[in-house]
């Protein structure tokens, strides 16, 4: 490779590397909508001297419909999108959670929580129920039972109201909320259940790149044995 298409290659990679902010660009594309949700649906990377990263998002967006007052919701799995280096890493630790969302109230957020939780205790959306034991959980109201399709599957079968206090108190103090025993998330008990093929891909690409590792350090260890023995030979053969 001549010097001039090295440089339009290296040219190519910063660009890449200093793609948009995809969710600045998602909130400008939905700004329009009376409510919605951007989850952190998959992320990757491919490449090993010189990766490139990707996250994968679920967007659940409210629509108003003519003549009544309910929203309806629908959700999709958008292509993986090229960032940063330094907005993957940024993200790293939120595999499965909303990232950025608009909420009943108008309120635009990026502070990272579980899916759905924006939902609970307001009235409006459903009610807490008894669970027989002592527990409450929150039960979305009919019209919004898409809203627990969507995102019981990533918040689990039930939200109780001992983990959404613990959701609430995180937010006003501006920090993420990971769930009660560390549940949602990269590293949560949850996400492993929910999302096995990225933990599987993970161990792949880790194991790959062991092995990698170690062919190159055998490769350096046998050229240097080569160096040496040569070196031996010609200092032999010159004594005698």
């Amino acid at each position: 490779m001549n010097r001039y298409a090295a440089t339009i290659l290296l040219c190519l990679v910063l660009a890449g590397c200093s793609a948009a902010d995809p969710l600045q660009t998602l909130q400008a594309e939905l700004s329009s909508y009376p409510e919605y949700t951007v989850i952190l649906n998959d992320y990757t990377e491919e490449g090993n001297f010189f990766p490139s990263y990707y996250h994968q998002y679920k967007v659940v967006v409210g629509e108003e419909q003519p003549g009544s007052d309910a929203l309806a919701y629908r959700d999709e799995i958008r292509d993986f999108t090229q960032v940063s280096e330094g907005f993957y890493n940024r993200y790293e630790p939120f595999l499965g959670m909303t990232v950025l969302s608009k909420e009943p109230d108008g309120e635009v957020t990026d502070d990272p929580f579980p899916p759905g939780y924006q939902y609970v205790g307001d009235a409006r959306y459903g009610s807490w129920q008894n669970d027989g034991n002592g527990g409450q959980f929150w039960q979305f109201a009919g019209q919004y039972l898409l809203l627990s399709t969507i995102f019981n599957s990533l918040s689990g079968p039930r939200i109780y109201r001992d983990d959404w206090g613990g959701y609430t108190t995180a937010r006003r103090s501006g920090r993420p909320y990971f769930g009660t025993g560390n549940r949602y998330g990269t590293s949560g008990t949850l996400t492993r259940q929910t999302n096995p093929t990225f933990f599987e891909r993970q161990r792949t690409r880790q194991a790959a790149s062991r092995q990698s590792f170690g062919n190159r350090v055998q490769n350096r260890v046998g050229r240097s044995n080569g160096s040496s023995t040569r070196g031996r030979s010609s200092y032999s053969f010159g004594g005698k």
